[in-house]
């Protein structure tokens, strides 16, 4: 078990981060709609998701967590489940209002069950061991079929609809499924950094160097909206201080931990350690500028959501 100053040390660097587009980092929400993970195609047949549960199963979830309640809020009180489980072994979760079309999709999310190996040397030798099982999450979207674009919260790269602000809620669903199935956690490959930082709440890159990077950017970029810094990942405008080069974005293991011995690891004195050495050396800022610059000339050519 990790000792309360040890947990104490490390997680005032995890805070609640704005996923409105156009606000300060440092302004905590939890709205989102970008797809995060990998997608999908193949042949569907139906199925119990995880081979676990069923559609009465899922609403008595989405109830606990109090999903249902706030969908209801935002006017969808007709919420219609539908399972599916394709030949490569993913499982489809969807949720709709009303009709089950996909006009009316409101969160789609697919999981597949898999092994994490994490690289040899990871670990210290106290936490050495060969595999993890994990849940993958290959896509999640979370989104307000019925509104548009709200002027202050411009689309994020990769963004097709507004969010339903319901990821905290789908994080406790997450959790309470791993724990039925016992999993060591949820694996999430954020293609893009809004992604990550999104998730960062609940999920911490496995590589504390990847977390510290991060943590880091958000400390020292916390003045930006969340799509300044996406797109200043994007056009290479996010400066390490001490390089004079820019920060790129490498997705990797992000996971939300479940198990005893997965959150031992990110509690353990190694795991904070690392975090802690490259937290501190690292320094960033923006050439906001340039980045505007930059974000309008690929807009001429490309759109948002192919991004």
């Amino acid at each position: 078990m990790k000792k309360k100053s040890t947990k104490t040390s490390l997680f005032h660097y995890f805070k609640e981060v704005d996923s409105s587009a156009d606000r300060p980092l440092h302004e905590s929400t939890d709205d989102i709609t970008d797809s995060l993970g990998f997608y999908a195609f193949s042949k569907k047949t139906e199925s119990r998701f995880l081979n676990r549960f069923s559609d009465a199963d899922i609403m008595r979830i989405m109830k606990k967590v109090d999903l249902l309640d706030h969908l209801s809020a935002k006017g969808f009180d007709r919420i219609m489940v539908r399972i599916e489980r394709d030949e490569a072994l993913v499982n489809y979760l969807k949720i709709y209002d009303s009709d089950i079309s996909p006009d009316r999709l409101l969160i789609d999310l697919r999981l597949t069950e898999s092994k994490f190996i994490p690289e040899r040397g990871t670990f210290d030798s106290k936490n050495d061991f060969s595999a993890l099982d994990m849940i993958v999450i290959e896509w999640l979207s979370i989104q307000n079929p019925s509104t548009e674009f709200p002027s202050d919260k411009p689309q994020l790269p990769g963004q097709r609809r507004p969010g339903l602000g319901a990821l905290k809620f789908m994080m406790e669903m997450m959790y309470l499924v791993a724990k039925e199935v016992i999993r060591d956690g949820f694996l999430d490959i954020p293609d893009h950094m809004h992604g990550a930082i999104m998730y960062s709440s609940k999920f911490k890159f496995f590589n504390p160097i990847h977390e510290a990077i991060l943590r880091a950017i958000l400390r020292d970029l916390s003045a930006y909206s969340l799509s300044d810094v996406s797109w200043g990942m994007i056009t290479n405008t996010v400066i390490d201080r001490q390089t004079g080069g820019p920060q790129a974005y490498k997705p990797t293991e992000q996971i939300f931990a479940v198990s005893r011995r997965l959150r031992n690891y990110f509690s353990s004195r190694d795991y904070i350690k690392r975090f802690k050495e490259e937290y501190k050396k690292r320094k960033y800022h923006m050439d906001y500028e340039r980045m505007c610059e930059l974000r309008a000339n690929i807009l001429k050519d490309k759109s948002v959501v192919d991004l």
